[in-house]
């Protein structure tokens, strides 16, 4: 405790006037402001921006933020804005700040503080936080406004960050995280924080640490980490995670999905230790993803977001709470003129609503989805307006309401299904329902009288159906309280393949006596280029011990190096399969369908030896984040049947990816088809633009800026 702070614990404990829920703001200095509610009170520094101590008045000797991380004005973080991109500098802009507020009576208390544009700096940036009375929770929110005359500009990162007492938080909590992982789970955070310390493990990777070392059963190869990725959250289902310990929660609320960049398939972070996160835009797993814009005068709004505190609640009940004041919080924020004035449109009758209807493109709970984004936009690169989403039911049907009025692209597209369907100029008026009608058709190339000779997996846009994508509890390569998706080093690749000395090898269909593998697991959910993850050896001092677990087989791979072979290229991959007489008489074009949800690294693919390569584009490094999507892109590769084997002899297909860094490629499906029309978008008839297509001599991209299927 502060000696500075002890005037004001007595005060909040026996002054009648704050026992009451009266919103307050007092300048107690040039770098102090107090702001209370009557129920949570905040003291914020009006010349850097955080709040750096948070208290339930009940509680006013509990400081509920981290007092061990400090920043350059030696306050605790607190509760911030962490951006990144042009001219960012921690919390703002460069330039040097003012700070304000707007008290409405009994209605809300707004303030501020704001970073002027300047040359070379073309953002004005405004950092709000609000209280409402009774409420025990800070909503913030922050304003963009661009100044092209002071350059162009663009945001990578924009995000609150609110650190939390390790004192009273030591537990994470959430709730659907992903469409494979519904429902509720929690995850205890390492030792009082200190993951750098040899007592709870070292750090191996940006990061990542590694518990335990080389203490577990040296049988099971599966191992305990902790990573600021773990569980990286997917936007579909996302309203609220929380933090908690044995006396007080703090849970982030998102009221909408409107101010959210990068559509329903982004995965974002949660937790960053014992940090609550509120990341509405951020390229972590997408390096691509950011906010640039390219008109003068452009305003964009991220949040409102909330950082809810409450004492003797479980994490469950916490989380029910956080989730069920959404509703009070959007009819709060249409009484606070501040942020109306600043763009904010209120819910009612001044938004409109979208009727969604898509003939067979519907499929129940969590599978067919339909997104309004930016016009002429990947619905992934959508960032310049707002965005919303809904789950179609079986027949196809939707409703988005609270839509604020303006013109939207609507991307539509079933799990399991090739293809997505996008069109423009979907025109949203006020106190209207905007009826929008179309059929989705599943993009198969053999659908006009070809074959589907093989698949491997369905197309979900993730890679979280192979080996190690999957939920490994209990499974061979796990240990008690591990999960696969934590970091890579839970696993030894070069073990994981060695009966194929590191090769992966599946039979797409039988071929001879040889079985169909049949078997997902049996096909890695990335294809590194090399596999090198750090590891901890708790009896040497050292977070490279990897060296010493690669088999000896390695040592005799093609362009294995130096001793140890950690950056020994993995061998290609290679599908075994047959065809029939039927089949190849059914076209003369061979297309072969990769859904790729994370790529570092071009990808070749051989059909018997005849190369086709792919350059890759946006890159993502979700592989080696723990996460299991990216920038989602389908690349489509086609030979002549003429490439192909006598029907019932064995066909090869060659995989092979290679730069100069680890990451290779993630998978999410792969299909093989004969047809007649082929996947060349330009000459095959159907308005299909949203894959790449690669043939000998001839690429073409995926066409985002138009309408498709």
């Amino acid at each position: 405790m502060r000696i500075r702070r002890s005037a004001l614990f007595l005060l909040m404990a026996t002054s009648p006037l704050l026992a009451h829920a009266q919103l307050t703001l007092t300048e107690n200095s040039a770098t102090e402001w107090t702001a209370t509610n009557g129920t949570i009170t905040a003291v914020f520094n009006p010349a850097a921006g955080e709040l750096y101590d948070i208290y339930l008045n009940a509680y006013p000797g509990d400081d509920l933020v981290d007092t061990t991380s400090t920043g350059g004005d030696g306050n605790p973080h607190g509760l911030y804005m962490d951006n990144s991109g042009t001219c960012i500098s921690g919390i703002g802009s460069s330039t040097t700040p003012t700070a304000n507020y707007h008290l409405d009576g009994g209605h809300y208390l707004d303030w501020w503080i704001s970073w002027p544009a300047a040359s070379g700096c073309p953002f004005t940036f405004t950092l709000h936080y609000v209280l409402f009375p009774n409420d025990p929770t800070i909503w913030t929110y922050t304003v963009a406004n661009y100044n092209s005359a002071d350059g162009s500009g663009n945001l990578g990162q924009v995000q609150y960050v609110n650190r939390v007492s390790w004192d009273y938080f030591y537990d994470t909590y959430e709730y659907n995280e992903g469409l494979n992982n519904l429902g509720a789970w929690s995850l205890t955070l390492p030792a009082n924080a200190d993951i750098n310390s040899s007592d709870t493990g070292r750090a191996v990777q940006n990061a990542v640490v590694d518990l335990h070392g080389f203490t577990l059963p040296s049988s099971n190869w599966g191992r305990e980490f902790y990573t600021k990725y773990d569980y990286s959250t997917y936007e579909y289902l996302h309203q609220a995670q929380c933090e908690y310990g044995s006396q007080f929660t703090a849970c982030a609320i998102f009221p909408s999905t409107e101010t959210n960049e990068g559509g329903p398939t982004k995965q974002n972070l949660a937790f960053t230790g014992n940090i609550l996160m509120g990341e509405l835009n951020s390229n972590h797993l997408d390096n691509e993803l950011g906010y640039t814009p390219t008109t003068n005068g452009a305003t964009r709004i991220w949040g409102p977001v909330g950082f809810q505190y409450r004492e003797g609640d479980s994490a469950a009940t916490a989380y029910t709470d956080a989730v069920g004041s959404i509703s009070g919080a959007l009819t709060n924020f249409a009484a606070d003129t501040i942020l109306v004035n600043a763009g904010y449109v209120p819910t009612g009758t001044t938004r409109g609503t979208v009727s969604i209807a898509a003939a067979s493109g519907g499929g129940g709970t969590n599978v067919a989805w339909a997104v309004l984004g930016d016009q002429n936009t990947n619905m992934q690169y959508s960032s310049l307006g707002y965005q919303y989403w809904v789950n179609l039911n079986s027949s196809g049907a939707g409703t988005i309401s609270n839509v604020i009025p303006g013109t939207y692209r609507v991307s539509s597209y079933v799990l399991g299904e090739w293809g997505e369907y996008r069109a423009d100029d979907i025109v949203v008026t006020a106190d209207h329902t905007t009826n929008v009608s179309y059929s989705f058709y599943p993009e198969n190339f053999s659908g006009g009288g070809g074959s589907t000779v093989w698949t491997i997996g369905t197309p979900t846009r993730s890679s979280d159906k192979f080996l190690h994508g999957t939920d490994n509890y209990g499974g061979p390569e796990a240990c008690s309280g591990c999960d696969d998706r934590e970091y890579s080093g839970n696993w030894n690749y070069w073990s994981d393949f060695a009966a194929n000395k590191g090769s992966v090898v599946y039979y797409a269909t039988a071929v001879g006596s040889h079985a169909a593998t049949n078997n997902l697991l049996d096909w890695n959910y990335t294809q590194w280029n090399y596999f090198d993850p750090g590891l901890y050896d708790s009896s040497n001092d050292t977070t490279d011990n990897y060296e010493h677990e690669i088999p000896s087989y390695v040592a005799g791979l093609t362009g294995a190096t130096g001793t140890n072979g950690v950056t020994t290229p993995t061998p290609p991959w290679y599908v075994y399969f047959t065809t029939t007489a039927a089949q190849v008489s059914s076209g003369d074009l061979v297309d072969l369908s990769i859904g790729l949800p994370c790529v570092e690294s071009n990808l070749t693919a051989s059909l018997n030896g005849h190369a086709l390569t792919w350059t890759a584009i946006n890159q993502s490094d979700c592989m080696v984040r723990s996460g299991f999507s990216g920038y989602y892109q389908w690349v489509v590769f086609e030979w002549p049947t003429s490439d192909l084997v006598a029907s019932g002899s064995q066909d090869t297909l060659e995989l092979t990816v290679g730069n100069n860094a680890q990451e290779g490629v993630s998978y999410d499906a792969l299909r093989l088809e004969i047809d007649s029309r082929g996947a060349n978008p330009t000459t095959n008839g159907q308005n299909w633009h949203d894959y790449e297509y690669v043939t000998s001599g001839t690429y073409i991209a995926a066409n985002n800026s138009v309408s498709s299927n």
